[in-house]
């Protein structure tokens, strides 16, 4: 398994330096731009994406493998991870199978074979996540003594605080922790290990409820913002539209998998082995709690990633458990053969246009942004120390990493748009003496922008091509006479 990870390893690697048709995706584009004013935490995400970026940044600078090393071996890590937890959950004569069925379906998952290239949250949450889980199954399969050893669960904590600091969610690790117990082993809810564990991963968290009581708990009240209904989603539709979703990101294979893996834990939950009541309990009231939520307000694929890939572990398992016929074996082929295929077109989804339009095409966000930056690059030589103003964040991100040379930039919310980290940074004292060049992915001129200076006039429309069709158009006007900010 080492080796086939590491020749995945090697594949992506040579995929993004010589052959990737897309740039940095939006948001972590966004989490890179966060080391121009780094802090303990940020507004819409903990801080251990961008510390991370930080470093391997550091090492490898700002190119696309940079940004997305630990993406990466974040990649090759899961499968891994999960082909542990799965041996660790079934007999000596079954481990082989459960493992490599494990590694298979994780390692062709699109969710994380083709979306697991984005440098975001998820990339380390899930690793982290992972690991902690199989530290606690093997809790349960040595003698109580060695179950609870202090290095075990100090450990344990250390990789649910880390996980903590890349996304909220891994919040939810220690109250599903309590579930279980409570069901498995009421004795150890006395353990003043699990209660260790619970206290350091709470320590890791110092930074976050640094950055929000120093900042009027901005980012929890982002986070009830963003779970809370709205007028827009709700109801049977966005539920319908949530499983598609998933039936998407997990492959043909993966969801059908998932439900009957479930449903016969769900059956035998009576007599379920303790082992897997542990996959059980840390995946099912997760998805049921998120699949709830779609009856409110809108739910994003990959926010259940917490319950859905462990899920497939789990999935895994229950597939060694079974005497599987010739045609059993040829459908689960068949179904890790169509994940293959479906990751394989997402790495360029320009195989797939025949039958995907690119208004449907869930990678067009990322498309077009290293040749924009080069005619924005060069397009920005023919004024004197400018400065970029952006009003839309999924536009100046990625604009202000594929930009050569680098530029200055700014932001102003002048559409009314959600809160951003952006909003609170402050703007360049040289303002007044500089031009400034507006960016938008649309020609409608923002009329407060036009309220900061004396002057605003249209410069450049610029355009990218892929394939002979227009994948990326941004529009800019050149101002200057900078007056003062009124809203």
């Amino acid at each position: 398994m080492v080796g086939v990870s590491l020749g995945l390893l090697l594949l992506r690697l040579m995929y993004l330096h010589w052959f990737t048709p897309y740039g940095l995706a939006p948001d972590e584009a966004q989490y890179w731009s966060w080391l121009q004013n780094n802090d303990w935490s940020f507004l819409t995400k903990p801080p251990l994406t961008t510390w991370a970026i930080g470093l391997s940044t550091w090492v490898l600078g700002d190119t696309l493998i940079g940004v997305k090393l630990f993406a990466l071996l974040g990649q090759i890590a899961t499968p891994l991870l999960g082909a542990a937890l799965a041996r660790a959950l079934v007999p000596a004569d079954r481990q082989a199978f459960a493992g490599w069925a494990a590694f298979g379906l994780l390692s062709t998952l699109p969710l994380i074979a083709a979306g697991g290239l984005i440098m975001a949250p998820d990339a380390l949450l899930l690793p982290l996540w992972l690991a902690a889980m199989v530290g606690l199954v093997r809790a349960f399969e040595v003698p109580e003594a060695r179950a609870l050893c202090w290095p075990r669960w100090l450990i344990l904590g250390a990789l649910v605080g880390l996980a903590g600091l890349a996304k909220y969610s891994a919040a939810l690790f220690f109250p599903l922790l309590g579930l279980l117990l409570l069901w498995q082993r009421p004795a150890w809810l006395k353990a003043p290990q699990v209660w260790a564990a619970g206290l350091l991963a709470l320590l890791l968290q110092v930074p976050v409820l640094y950055w929000n009581a120093t900042h009027d708990w901005a980012g929890i009240h982002h986070l009830l913002w963003q779970t809370a209904g709205d007028d827009r989603h709700g109801g049977l539709a966005t539920m319908a539209e949530f499983m598609g979703g998933q039936a998407l990101v997990l492959g043909p294979l993966g969801l059908v998998l998932i439900l009957c893996a479930w449903g016969h834990g769900v059956l035998r939950w009576r007599s379920l082995p303790v082992k897997m009541a542990v996959l059980l309990i840390f995946t099912l009231p997760i998805f049921l709690g998120f699949l709830g939520q779609t009856l409110t307000s809108k739910v994003q694929a990959n926010w259940p990633i917490l319950a859905t890939v462990p899920a497939l572990v789990m999935a895994a398992v229950w597939l060694a458990g079974l005497n599987l016929s010739r045609l059993g074996k040829s459908l689960l082929t068949l179904g890790l053969a169509l994940n293959v295929v479906l990751a394989v077109s997402l790495y360029n989804t320009h195989l797939l246009r025949p039958i995907l339009p690119y208004k449907a095409d869930p990678t067009k966000d990322l498309m077009g942004w290293q040749e924009m930056g080069e005619l924005f690059g060069r397009a920005l030589l023919q004024l004197n120390d400018p400065l970029i103003l952006g009003v839309r964040y999924q536009t100046l991100a990625p604009l202000a990493f594929h930009t050569t040379p680098k530029a200055d930039w700014f932001y102003w919310n002048a559409e009314g748009r959600r809160a951003v980290d952006y909003d609170s940074w402050l703007w360049p004292q040289s303002l007044p003496n500089r031009p400034v060049v507006l960016v938008k992915e649309s020609d409608d001129f923002p009329v407060h922008v036009a309220e900061l200076f004396t002057e605003c006039r249209p410069w450049h429309s610029l355009g990218t091509e892929q394939h002979g069709l227009m994948v990326r158009r941004l529009y800019t006007w050149l101002c200057w006479g900078y007056r003062s900010r009124t809203n």
